[in-house]
């Protein structure tokens, strides 16, 4: 597939590689194709496995939250007039509550949960040893640090393993810049995820959309538990009210299931469109 598309003119499909292409001008054809499979790989698991997590955690506790699933669902059902409305905007911008949600199960369940390594490189030109509170750092080490142990540490976050949206609607300063000091679902800084403000909007427009069209609960029985944590269980698996991940750079998961109910006629806008 790459082959044949580096057989074509630059410029020939409206594609990523129209994009990148006139920066890879001077590189090598091993060189270019080199790159061209690591980033087109890469996108595979940072822009459809981290999304379907999130949306899989966001479905999670808004089941199991029912103040939190009745606060969401009035704030989108008051906020728009139709389905039609329901896009991007000043208009979903506006639903606080929503992005309070989003932001509350990307904290406590992020999509990647684990650590980002990095490596101190050797610079001969650096006088003074690298520090870090404290520590040095020899060059040839990896640091890192797990994005889930600092968004359940309680120095930033308020009984850290309970769902509560409402901590990203309080008044004081202090308390937000705190928090955000530390809310790194995307990383934070000039490595950040590029993909963060789509992501957003994704998350955005797949709930509020569903909770116009759909109200939805947790099955009964076996397949209602998947996803949850066990009481009993070690490591950290014993919260029932936990979405479950599992580290494999990205985050794997099972569940959940839910059963979904029409809201009122507005699900006949899907037949005519069908």
């Amino acid at each position: 597939m790459i082959s044949s598309r580096l057989s074509e003119d630059k410029h020939a499909k409206h594609d990523l590689y129209s994009f990148v292409a006139d920066h890879l001008d001077d590189a090598s054809n091993e060189t270019k194709t080199n790159e061209i499979w690591s980033e087109a790989l890469f996108f595979f698991p940072a822009g459809g496995d981290t999304t379907s997590t999130a949306i899989s955690a966001l479905f999670f506790y808004l089941s199991r939250n029912l103040d939190v699933y009745n606060k969401l669902a009035d704030e989108i059902r008051s906020t728009f007039a139709s389905n039609a409305e329901i896009q991007g905007g000043p208009q979903l911008a506006s639903c606080r509550y929503l992005r309070a949600y989003i932001d509350e199960a990307l904290r406590i369940s992020p999509p990647v949960s684990g650590t980002l390594w990095r490596e101190m490189y050797s610079d001969n030109q650096r006088s003074q040893p690298f520090i870090v509170d404290g520590h040095v750092i020899p060059p040839g080490t990896q640091v890192g640090v797990s994005i889930y142990s600092l968004h359940h540490n309680e120095k930033y976050f308020e009984e850290p393993f309970a769902f509560c949206p409402e901590r990203w609607l309080v008044k004081d300063d202090r308390t937000l810049r705190l928090m955000h000091s530390a809310f790194s679902p995307f990383s934070l800084g000039a490595r950040g995820c590029a993909g963060k403000a789509m992501a957003y909007l994704e998350a955005s427009l797949v709930i509020a959309k569903t909770l116009w069209y759909f109200d939805f609960e947790v099955p009964p029985g076996k397949l209602g538990e998947a996803g949850a944590g066990v009481p009993g269980k070690t490591n950290g698996r014993d919260r029932p009210g936990e979405f479950q991940l599992y580290d494999s750079f990205g985050s794997t998961h099972v569940g959940p299931y839910l059963t979904f109910h029409p809201h009122g006629d507005f699900w006949r806008d899907i037949n005519a469109k069908a």
